[in-house]
C-alpha cells in the first residue's frame, strides 16, 4: 500500500495520478518511465492499489466501454450542453433536464469513465446521498444507467473553488466560511455519510458568499471504501492505506482545507496546533469529530485557549489579554497593565465558573425529565414544571454566590422566552436587570447585555411604552459600536415596526444594525435574523429580488451562527420559499420545526400559514395535514 506523500509533493502527485487513470495500460507504462523519480515511486504505489481493489458485484450492463459524450446528447431525462471538468474518474458536463415535472433544471452531470465499475449498491447509496439536505451540500438528485453509460445528476453550482474565492480575505472572514464547511461535513456524519474526498477544489464559494460542498459521498457511489476513493496526497493515511475509513478521515481533509486557507506565515501559534491536530497522522490522535474541531475554531475567533495546545498558563493570560485587547490598550504603565491582565484572568475563572454552573443546570434540568410522570408526553409541560422548582435553588444561590444565580435566572428567562411564555420570561428578566443595576451599575456591561435580553419579551407582550423607555435608558449607556449597539438597532426597529414606522425609516434602522454586525459580531444569530427582517421588508414592499437577495445573505450567516438557532433558519427557509418555487427549503425547514420548536409556536403562525396557504392551490391533502399539525384554519372549502 502507498506511503503517505510528503505535503510538498501532493500538488503534482495528484494532477498525475488523475493523468495516469486516462492512460491505458501499455501507455501508462511508457508514461511512468518519463516521470521525475520523486513522482514516480508514489505513482506506482497508488495505481497498484487502485488497480487491485476488489470491488463490490458489478452491473453487467455498466462493464460495456461507453461512448463518448457531445454537447446535445440526451443521458436519461438530461440534454447535454458543455463539459466543465474531468478527472481520472469521471466526467463533469453542465446539463438542463428535459423530461419530467423538474423540466429545465440546469444540473452537473457526472459520468463515469468506461471501466469505472458502479456496484449494485447504487440504488442504496442514491437514497442515501438524496437524503442530504444542507445549504452547505451540493445535492445528488439522482443516478441510473443508460445504454451502458452510468450517470450522476448533481445540483448545479456557480463558484470558485474556496481557496481562490476567499483569496486576501480577512483570516476571520476565511475561518468564518471553513465553519459552513464544518457545517455540512457534521450533517453529513450524523447520517452516516462519510466526504472521503475534501479538498479546496470540491468546496466552492458563490457570489452570496455561500459555501456548497460538492461530490458529498460521491466516492461511495463509485467504489468501495478502500484506495481508489481518494484524491493521492490529500486523502489521510489510512485512506491511503486502503483501511476501513470512520469520521477521522475526513476530519484529516478537513485539516487539509483549513491548511490551504491559511498559509503558513498567517498562522498563529495556535491555529498551526489546530491543523496540526486535524492533520495527525494517527486517527486517535486528531479531533475525534467534526464538533471538536469547530469547537476549537470558535475558540480561535473568540481568542479563547484551544483544546489542541497544552493549556499553559502563560497561554490562557496571552488569550484573556487579547479578548480584552481594547480596554488594555492606551498609555498605561507596565504595572497597571499587569494589573489588569491579572483582574481579567480572575475574571475570566469567574467566568468558566459561572459556565460551569450553568452547564450542570442545564444538564441536571434535561436528566430530570421522567418519563413516569405524568406529563412525560408534553415535554413542554414538563420543562414548565422543572423550571418552576429549580426557582428555589436560583433564590438560594442568590445571597452567597451572585454571578452564578444571575446565569441561572438568564437561561430559566430564556427558556421560558423559547417556551412562548413572554410573561414569565418578562418577569425574570425584569428581575434580573434589577439586580445587575444596583449591583454593577448602569454601566457595566452584564447590566447592558440582562437590559437588551429584557427588551424582547417586553416587545413580544405589546408593551411599547416600556420597550420604548427601556432602549432609551440603554441608549444613553451603550458604547457606539460592538454587538450590544447591533442589537439596540435591531430591537429599535422592531419596536419602530409595531408603532407603524414608514418603510424607509425601518429599512434605515435595519442597515443600521447590519453595518454593526458586520463590523463588529459578523458571526452573532442576530446577524442572519436581522437579514430575514430586512428580506421580510423588502418581500412586503413588492422588491422581490432584493428580498431574495437579502434571505440568501440571512442563511449564508445562520449556518454558523452562535448560538445557532433552528427555528430562526427554519423561518429564513419558508421566507425564500415563499419568493421562489423551492420545495426543499419546504421539507427542509418543518424538518427544523419538528426537532425543536414543533409547529404551534406563535411566532410561526404567519410563516406557516402563508405555507399552507400555497399547499391549498396544489396538494389540498397535505395542506390539512399541515395545518392540523401546526393548529392552524386549513383550506377554504371550494
Amino acid at each position: 500500500m502507498p506511503e503517505p506523500i510528503p505535503a510538498a509533493l501532493w500538488p503534482r502527485v495528484s494532477a498525475a495520478f488523475d493523468e495516469a487513470l486516462a492512460l491505458g495500460a501499455a501507455e501508462r507504462e511508457a508514461w511512468l518511465a518519463a516521470q521525475p523519480d520523486e513522482l514516480a515511486a508514489p505513482l506506482r504505489a497508488l495505481l497498484q492499489a487502485h488497480d487491485s481493489e476488489a470491488a463490490l458485484p458489478d452491473l453487467p450492463a455498466l462493464e460495456a466501454t461507453a461512448a463518448l459524450a457531445s454537447p446535445g446528447q440526451h443521458i436519461g431525462p438530461y440534454r447535454l450542453i458543455e463539459r466543465i471538468g474531468e478527472g481520472g474518474m469521471a466526467e463533469v458536463w453542465g446539463a438542463e433536464q428535459v423530461d419530467g415535472p423538474m423540466a429545465g433544471r440546469r444540473v452537473a452531470l457526472k459520468l463515469p469513465r468506461p471501466g469505472q465499475r458502479l456496484s449494485e449498491r447504487l440504488g442504496e447509496e442514491r437514497a442515501l446521498l438524496i437524503g442530504l439536505e444542507h445549504p452547505h451540500i451540493a445535492r445528488l438528485y439522482d443516478a441510473g444507467a443508460e445504454a451502458a453509460q452510468p450517470w450522476l445528476a448533481l445540483e448545479w453550482v456557480a463558484g470558485r473553488p474556496i481557496t481562490d474565492a476567499l483569496a486576501g480575505q480577512p483570516l476571520r472572514s476565511r475561518l468564518i466560511a471553513f465553519l459552513q464547511v464544518l457545517d455540512a461535513v457534521r450533517h453529513a456524519h450524523a447520517r452516516l455519510v462519510l466526504h472521503a474526498d475534501l479538498k479546496p477544489g470540491n468546496i466552492l464559494v458563490g457570489d452570496d458568499g455561500r459555501v456548497k460542498l460538492l461530490d458529498f459521498g460521491i466516492a461511495r457511489l463509485l467504489h468501495t471504501a478502500g484506495p481508489r476513493a481518494f484524491t493521492p496526497g490529500l486523502a489521510a493515511p489510512e485512506q491511503q492505506r486502503g483501511e476501513t475509513l470512520t469520521v477521522a478521515a475526513d476530519v484529516y481533509g478537513l485539516g487539509g482545507v483549513l491548511a490551504a486557507l491559511v498559509p503558513p506565515p498567517e498562522r498563529s501559534r495556535a491555529l498551526a496546533a489546530v491543523i496540526a491536530r486535524a492533520q495527525a497522522h494517527e486517527p486517535a490522535d486528531r479531533y475525534a469529530d467534526v464538533d471538536a474541531l469547530a469547537s476549537d475554531i470558535h475558540r480561535l475567533l473568540d481568542h479563547r485557549p484551544v483544546a489542541a495546545l497544552p493549556q499553559a498558563r502563560g497561554y490562557r493570560l496571552a488569550c484573556v489579554v487579547r479578548r480584552q485587547r481594547w480596554p488594555l490598550l492606551g498609555a498605561t504603565a507596565l504595572l497597571v497593565g499587569t494589573a489588569a491582565a491579572l483582574w481579567q484572568a480572575d475574571s475570566a475563572r469567574r467566568e468558566a465558573r459561572r459556565a460551569e454552573a450553568a452547564n450542570a443546570y442545564l444538564l441536571d434540568l434535561f436528566k430530570t425529565l421522567d418519563r413516569r410522570a405524568p406529563d412525560a408526553a408534553q415535554p413542554e409541560a414538563a420543562l414548565r414544571r422543572l423550571l418552576a422548582q429549580r426557582m428555589a435553588r436560583i433564590e438560594a444561590t442568590l445571597p452567597t454566590d451572585p454571578d452564578t444565580a444571575d446565569e441561572l435566572l438568564r437561561i430559566t428567562a430564556t427558556l421560558h422566552d423559547y417556551l412562548g411564555e413572554a410573561s414569565r420570561s418578562r418577569t425574570l428578566s425584569e428581575r434580573r436587570y434589577a439586580l445587575l443595576k444596583q449591583r454593577l451599575g448602569l454601566r457595566h456591561e452584564r447590566t447592558q447585555y440582562a437590559g437588551m435580553g429584557l427588551v424582547w419579551p417586553l416587545l413580544a407582550e405589546q408593551d411599547l411604552p416600556a420597550s420604548a423607555a427601556l432602549l432609551a435608558e440603554l441608549d444613553k449607556a451603550l458604547p457606539a459600536r460592538g454587538l450590544l449597539r447591533a442589537e439596540w438597532w435591531l430591537a429599535r426597529h422592531d419596536l419602530r415596526m409595531r408603532q407603524g414606522a414608514a418603510a424607509a425609516e425601518r429599512e434605515a434602522l435595519l442597515r443600521q444594525a447590519l453595518a454593526r454586525y458586520a463590523a463588529d459580531a459578523p458571526d452573532d444569530s442576530g446577524h442572519a435574523a436581522t437579514w430575514l427582517a430586512l428580506s421580510e421588508l423588502q418581500a412586503a414592499t413588492g422588491h422581490r429580488a432584493e428580498a431574495l437577495a437579502a434571505v440568501n445573505q440571512a442563511l449564508a450567516h445562520v449556518a454558523h451562527a452562535r448560538p445557532y438557532i433552528a427555528s430562526d433558519h427554519a423561518r429564513q427557509l419558508l421566507h425564500r420559499a415563499s419568493l421562489v418555487d423551492a420545495p426543499q427549503d419546504e421539507a427542509r425547514a418543518l424538518q427544523l420545526l419538528r426537532g425543536s420548536t414543533g409547529l404551534r409556536a406563535a411566532f410561526l403562525k404567519q410563516p406557516l400559514a402563508t405555507l399552507i396557504a400555497r399547499r391549498c392551490a396544489s396538494d389540498v391533502a397535505a395542506a390539512q395535514a399541515l395545518a392540523t399539525e401546526a393548529g392552524l384554519p386549513g383550506c377554504p372549502a371550494r
